[in-house]
């Protein structure tokens, strides 16, 4: 048997990656450079998708639970990845160019020690499939895993910090992803956590672990703006909008 779940557990996610999904298959062009492109699918494709295979499909068998929750743990880890590699761009793996800032060789070395910790996160989740049997997925060397997917979080806002122009958004950025986030999970999403928090609940409904959702979702529409500022100049929302109203056109 798996855990009991709300009402809208999973709901939430399948919304978001299908709004998202069809808004960069309709017009992925509006959302060049590449980095952009990319920053978009690793943040609302791939890792909600991954979110609505766990909760949203009602496993009935315990092993397709336990490998729909270890891809869920390693799209968390992998989306942090992603996000720092959309940053940097293809400097992650060629290097940067000669006579690059000394900000941006920063970030690219904490992007590529990120590709690093998630592969290490992938193995140990490959270890605790093996191991099922004797200890549940969930709990299987809990502590490391949230160190990984920890260092994964501050080497990203580490990536944020070098490269985000604007001080203030990177404020609320590195408050709202490397304080609330953590913090409301470990108080009230966790398996064993015990606080209930201020935000609104339902019982059988909504729960903490919607909110703590609602509150990433925020967060990545925030990064989003930062990182295609950053790249293109202008915010992703914007050609978002015009998508929406059938006025996308390609950008030169």
């Amino acid at each position: 048997m798996t855990q009991a779940r709300p009402l809208m557990r999973g709901w939430f996610h399948a919304l978001t990656a299908g709004v998202f999904t069809a808004l960069i298959a309709l017009d992925a062009h509006t959302l060049s450079p590449g980095p952009v492109t990319w920053f978009a699918v690793v943040t609302f494709v791939v890792p909600y998708w991954a979110s609505v295979t766990l909760h949203c499909v009602p496993w009935r068998r315990r092993t397709a639970h336990d490998l729909a929750l270890a891809l869920d743990f390693a799209g968390i880890s992998t989306g942090f990845v992603g996000q720092s590699i959309g940053w940097v761009g293809d400097g992650t793996w060629r290097g940067v160019r000669e006579g690059s800032s000394t900000t941006l060789i920063f970030a690219a070395w904490c992007a590529r020690v990120n590709v690093a910790l998630a592969v290490s996160l992938v193995w140990l989740l490959i270890c605790a499939m093996y191991r099922r049997s004797q200890q549940p997925v969930m709990l299987y060397c809990r502590n490391v895993r949230f160190a990984i997917v920890g260092a994964n979080m501050l080497l990203l806002g580490c990536v944020e910090t070098a490269l985000c122009l604007d001080w203030r958004l990177n404020a609320v950025l590195q408050l709202l992803g490397r304080v609330f986030v953590p913090w409301y999970f470990l108080r009230c999403v966790a398996v064993d956590a015990g606080g209930r928090g201020w935000l609104p609940l339902w019982d059988g409904v909504w729960s903490a672990h919607e909110n703590w959702h609602c509150a990433i979702l925020v967060l990545h529409c925030l990064q989003l703006h930062a990182v295609s500022t950053y790249h293109d100049g202008e915010s992703a929302f914007v050609t978002f909008l015009e998508v929406v109203g059938g006025s996308g056109v390609l950008k030169t």
